[in-house]
């Protein structure tokens, strides 16, 4: 798969996301306002249930590929660290001045 196929399939899966709690967000207001008639309310209820367990694994997918990502990276987190502890000339008065 090329990497022009990965973005749009990433895009779709952003939309999608977007899209899903979106319609969730409508049915939580519908039910917040009272709009709901008790016979369409259950399976709207349902839905946001559907949607609600939906968006849960899938933010808990993203949480984990951002930790993997992390810890591929985990070098360069250690060697930015590691050029800010740098030791400061004596004379060095750059933290003294107020600009």
């Amino acid at each position: 798969m090329s990497t022009k196929n990965n973005m749009t399939d990433d895009k779709k899966k952003e939309q999608s996301l977007s899209e899903s709690f979106s319609e969730l967000e409508r049915i939580a207001e519908e039910f917040e306002r009272g709009e709901v008639d008790l016979e369409k309310g259950v399976p709207k209820f349902k839905r946001g249930l559907e949607l609600a367990r939906k968006l849960k694994k899938r933010l808990g997918d993203i949480e984990n590929e951002i930790k993997e990502i992390k810890d591929e990276f985990k070098d360069l987190e250690v060697e930015q660290q590691s050029s800010e502890d740098k030791p400061k000339f004596e004379n060095d008065d750059s933290e003294r001045i107020p600009f």
